[in-house]
């Protein structure tokens, strides 16, 4: 076992600080390996080898960080991130959305049974739906669908990735409403 190689790994891997208790439990080996000096050799690879990473000692255990030079450049990469947080009401409205694009916001809220506008303005600020063009029937309602962010968000390469009546029927032990998966999804 190549305990530098396994080190550098569970840094890399671990959110929190790698401790020497935790690393003792992870390796589950009967001889002691002592972190530190695995630590040290590690660190100054990278010191030497001018590597964009570092190894600090935090919180009683050591974690691999970004040299401080480069934090502008994460902080800009990170800067529009956010986590995805949906009231019950817009997952609803999202997932009608989803299935049935092109869409009309009346034909969400016939499906709700309840107003969506401001569920639908909500969507679209976070750019999880935009317009997709106009419908053919009186009024020419705006169309909705999902976005590249709405793949990104949910972990789909497109929407024929979303799961199908009969799988969420298995996953969510009910039946879904019929109405919201009449089409089964369409694909983008």
């Amino acid at each position: 076992m190549d305990y530098k190689h396994l080190v550098e790994v569970l840094l890399f891997a671990s959110p929190e600080p790698l401790t020497q208790a935790r690393f003792n439990h992870i390796i589950q080996d009967e001889n002691t390996v002592e972190l530190a000096p695995i630590i040290d050799e590690l660190s100054n690879e990278y010191e030497t080898s001018g590597k964009g990473l570092i190894i600090k000692k935090i919180g009683g255990g050591f974690q691999i960080l970004s040299h401080g030079d480069y934090h502008i450049y994460i902080e800009r990469m990170f800067k529009n991130t956010r986590k995805l947080q949906l009231s019950r009401p817009a997952l609803e409205a999202l997932s009608i959305i989803a299935y049935r694009q092109p869409v009309s916001k009346a034909e969400v809220e016939s499906i709700r049974g309840v107003e969506c506008g401001s569920v639908v303005n909500t969507l679209m600020e976070r750019e999880l739906i935009t317009v997709k063009g106009r419908g053919k029937t009186v009024g020419r309602p705006l169309l909705f669908g999902t976005t590249q962010i709405f793949l990104e968000s949910f972990g789909l390469e497109n929407t024929a990735d979303l799961p199908k009546l009969k799988e969420l029927s298995e996953l969510m032990g009910d039946n879904p409403d019929p109405v919201l998966f009449e089409n089964d999804h369409a694909t983008e």
